[in-house]
Parts: structure tokens; C-alpha cells; sequence
């Protein structure tokens, strides 16, 4: 079949991104002919990606060939539509490429026709140049518009995610008006959870008939319960002949964070985040996790982007109140690294004056309580940088507990999933999509709310009890729960499945 994909964004970093991947590479392993748009920059780095280029009105750029490709019965072409300089997102980031990054509820209506028109135009070129079967776009915006204006009702499958809804869709009618058009013209409307479907049908009424629940899935040949040390020393092996790392964040940055932070100097904290690339991993990162790998102590990880929205701080917070010894793994890019660092020094000095700082300067949503009673000298913190699709696997099978603390409402938790699949315990906020993941792993091995905490006021008390009461569980018991949820994942939740259940779900009604 001739599949086209729509994706605003990169292959790497978020779940969609991730999601948007390892579909298209499924697919193309299964025989499809598939090709993908997105704003992916490297798309050489992808062993599935069998050439690449760029669409405009006009059509697709001659396409240039990947060199090192994985063998496959199909295909997947790779087309960056040229959008211009400005990207809108949803949580505001920086992204190669782009000299403006906005979030879409401040683009104004000239920049927002610009955008919708130039995908619009790039879309419908190379649904003609490929003479597609069926599309799936991403987003119920942008991509659900861009889907029907491109290809015309019912020729699409719009997949919303979650961070559209509440970034977007909810907060402004022009963008509600969107996804009316783009969700009821829609073919099937796709969500990751009843949860998100559901938020999705309460602000567009429409598309409640076309809704269809297909999860994420897991790379359950990658993600695998691993010895630590093995897995450790594995990653750090690879991040050697790693040349990117050159290029990421130096630890004598850290020296200027500590500056920055008594000098209470927040423009100094932030231009730090100008001096290194973001979206790769840190020169020190094999050294620090080999130094990782020797310790006998439990860790307790987070993997994601270091963005506020994704409550990476409340780790780092509740370490040292932790009953248990343990080392913090923090795995992730994003425009908080250098304020994380920040945080991690006040809260090894017991600093509450700084932490109130970070807080109200940094808008780290920081509990300065957090100083006040925790063993300052516990503060353990291991960071690497982005570990992408090659090293993902190795860091989560080291971790004990895997911290899935997001603020945001998410539309599933796939991150969750994949350290499950990897053998390590999730510890994951009680709300939204993440609820639905951690009810069906707690279901699994019969241990209702095992593997959750409740946000809000007091969630850094409740997150150090979540974990400290999977630490104090016998060996030989969290051996069996990771046995447990690492079946589980493997049979539920597989990218196989997913791939399968869209194009399910593309099929005409009977």
C-alpha cells in the first residue's frame, strides 16, 4: 500500500516524534510504500529512511539517497516541506533550522495562513507525486486542516496526541474552528487513549462517531530487561564513537551555573543554553555512566524532555528526601538543562533562598520545602544529554524506578511503557493518559495504584513515598513486577499492534 504521513516535527524528542518513527519504519518493513513529511533535519541517521529531500507547490526536490540503509521488502522516502523560517509549536523549544519558533496561540493570522498554506501546497504535491492510497496526519492541528484541505474529506486519518489539545485547541476558538474542519472531515480520528479521545471530543462534538483508540507501541526488541552494568557499559561504549557529543553541553558549564546561581543572574543562566548544541549527547556522558555502572545503590531515572512541562525538577527534589540511597539518572535535551544543574547545587547545599530563586526567576516549579529536613548529601545526579533510539534502551534497563513525573496532560505515557518494557518500575503522575498506562500495569500484577502518584501541592512528598515503597519491596518481588510489566508491554503494546490498528482504523465503515 502507498501510505503518506504528515508530521510537523522531528523523529526524535517527544512522543509523537518518536510515535511518527517507528510507524512509518514498521510499515516499510511490512512492504509499504511509504513517505513520510516532517521537518526531520538529519534524516541520514535513520537506517530506514531509503532517500530523502525536500517538497514545495512545485513538487518534490530530486531526492538524495541514503548510504547506509537496513534491508526491508518496502520503502520510505523522507520529504521536508519548506515551510520558511518560522516553526509553531506547542511548548516552545528551539529547533535547527528555524530562526523564529512560536507556539501557535501567539502566531498571528498572517503567520498562521502562512504556515497552513505552504503544508497545504508541499502536502498535496506529494500526494500527487505518490499517488497515495491513504494519509494519516498528525495533530488535530495543524495537521487535521492541512489533511482536508490537501487531500479533501475522507481521504485522511487524523491522529490527535494530546499536547494539540491542550496547547491549542483548547485555549483559542480560532483553533477549535480548525480542528472542526480537519476532525470532521477526517476518514477516522485516531487518539492513544479513551482519555484523550474523550478531551478531544469534548471541545470538537463532531468527531465522537469517527474516534478509534489505537495505543502506542514499544520497540519490544530494544527495550528489554538487561543486566545494569552490561547495559551501562554498552551505552557508554557506543557514546564513544559518538562525534555529536563533541558539539553538546561541556561540564565546565557547570562552573558558570554555579556562578550564575549566586550571583541570582538568570540572563547569564539562560545564554548558557546558546554556547553547546542541545540535541545530543554530552561529551562526559561515557565516563559519567560508566562512574554510574561501578555504584551499588539503586537508580532512580527520567528520561525525557528537560522542559518545565515535563517535571523533571520533582526528581531531582525528591531524591534527597528518599528514605533510600540512590543515584538520579536524568536522560533529555531541552531549554531547562543549565536551570536543572542550578537546581541540583542549591538543593546539594540545602539552599532554600536559591531554590526560592530558581522558582520565581526560573519558573521551575520548585518546592523551596524541598531543603528544609532532606539529606542534602544524598543529592546524586548522573546527566547525559539526549540519548536517542541507540542508547534509550541500555540507560532505562539500568534504572530500578523510571520517574514519569509530567505536569502536562499527556495523551498516553509511552516513555512509561518503554521502561517498562525495559524492566524498570514506573513511578508516573496520576493523571490523564498517564492514569490509563499506569491502571493497566498495575492491573497486570494485581497491585492497584503500585506504580502512581497524585500531582499537585505536595507531589514531590508523594513521588519520594511512590518510590521508596517500590525500593522497599524484596528483590526477589520487584523482580517479578519487572518480569511482569515487561510481558505486558510486549504483548499489548507493540509498534506491530500500532501500525496494524491504524490502517484498521483507515478502513470504510461496512
Amino acid at each position: 500500500m502507498r501510505i503518506l504521513m504528515w508530521h510537523g516535527w522531528l523523529l526524535e524528542g517527544s512522543g509523537s516524534n518518536v510515535a511518527t518513527a517507528r510507524i512509518a519504519e514498521v510499515w516499510r518493513a511490512a512492504g509499504h510504500d511509504v513517505l513520510l513529511l516532517c521537518q526531520e533535519r538529519h534524516p541520514e541517521r535513520y537506517v530506514w529512511i531509503d532517500a530523502h529531500g525536500t517538497v514545495d507547490r512545485e513538487g518534490p526536490s530530486e531526492l538524495v539517497p541514503n548510504t547506509d540503509i537496513s534491508s526491508a521488502s518496502g520503502r520510505c522516502v523522507l520529504l521536508r516541506p519548506e515551510i520558511g523560517t518560522t516553526l509553531p509549536v506547542f511548548v516552545v523549544d528551539h529547533y535547527e533550522g528555524f530562526d523564529t519558533v512560536r507556539s501557535f496561540v501567539d502566531l498571528s493570522e498572517e503567520e498562521l495562513g502562512s504556515y497552513l498554506r505552504a503544508n497545504v501546497e508541499a502536502l498535496r504535491a506529494a500526494a500527487g507525486f505518490h499517488d497515495s492510497e491513504i494519509a494519516f496526519v498528525g495533530h488535530g492541528i495543524p495537521g487535521a486542516a492541512i489533511g482536508g484541505r490537501a487531500l479533501g474529506p475522507g481521504r485522511y486519518v487524523a491522529q490527535i496526541h494530546g499536547s494539540d489539545l491542550e496547547y491549542a485547541i483548547r485555549p483559542q476558538e480560532r483553533y477549535r474552528e480548525l480542528a472542526r474542519e480537519g476532525l470532521e472531515a477526517a476518514r477516522a480520528v485516531v487518539g492513544p487513549s479513551t482519555e484523550a479521545l474523550e478531551r478531544c471530543a469534548e471541545l470538537v462534538p463532531g468527531m465522537r462517531d469517527l474516534a478509534h483508540v489505537v495505543p502506542p507501541g514499544v520497540d519490544v526488541a530494544a527495550f528489554r530487561p538487561r543486566p545494569r552494568v552490561e547495559a551501562l557499559r554498552e551505552v557508554a561504549d557506543r557514546l564513544n564513537g559518538d562525534p555529536g557529543r563533541a558539539m553538546g553541553r561541556p561540564s565546565s558549564l557547570d562552573v558558570e551555573v554555579e556562578r550564575a546561581l549566586d550571583a541570582r543572574d538568570a540572563k547569564a543562566l539562560d545564554s548558557l543554553f546558546d554556547t553547546y548544541e542541545e540535541d545530543v549527547p554530552e561529551p562526559d556522558a561515557p565516563s559519567r555512566l560508566r562512574a554510574l555502572a561501578e555504584k551499588s545503590g539503586p537508580i532512580v531515572g527520567y528520561l525525557g524532555k528537560l522542559i518545565p512541562q515535563k517535571g523533571a525538577e520533582l526528581l531531582l527534589e525528591a531524591q534527597p528526601a528518599l528514605r533510600h540511597e540512590s543515584a538520579a539518572l536524568v536522560v533529555g535535551f531541552g531549554s531547562d538543562r543549565d536551570w536543572l544543574a542550578a537546581l541540583t547545587i542549591a538543593l546539594h547545599r540545602g539552599d532554600r533562598a536559591a531554590l526560592e530563586w530558581l522558582r520565581d526567576a526560573g519558573g521551575l516549579p520548585v518546592d523551596p520545602s524541598a531543603a528544609s529536613g532532606a539529606a542534602a548529601d544524598r543529592v546524586d545526579v548522573t546527566f547525559t544529554g539526549l540519548l536517542d533510539h541507540r542508547y534509550a534502551p541500555g540507560t532505562l534497563s539500568a534504572m530500578d524506578v523510571q520517574v514519569v513525573p509530567s505536569i502536562l496532560k499527556e495523551a498516553f505515557g509511552m516513555v512509561a511503557a518503554e521502561g517498562a518494557a525495559s524492566g524498570a518500575l514506573p513511578m508516573v503522575a496520576r493523571h490523564s493518559g498517564l492514569a490509563e498506562v499506569a491502571g493497566a500495569l498495575e492491573t497486570e500484577v494485581g497491585r492497584p495504584g503500585l506504580f502512581s502518584f497524585e500531582p499537585g501541592e505536595g507531589a514531590v512528598r508523594r513521588l519520594a513515598e511512590g518510590v521508596d515503597r517500590l525500593l522497599s519491596l524484596p528483590n526477589d518481588e520487584r523482580d517479578e513486577l519487572r518480569r511482569g510489566v515487561s510481558s505486558f508491554v510486549a504483548t499489548h503494546w507493540t509498534w506491530e499492534r500500532t501500525a496494524a490498528g491504524l490502517l484498521a482504523a483507515a478502513e470504510p465503515t461496512r
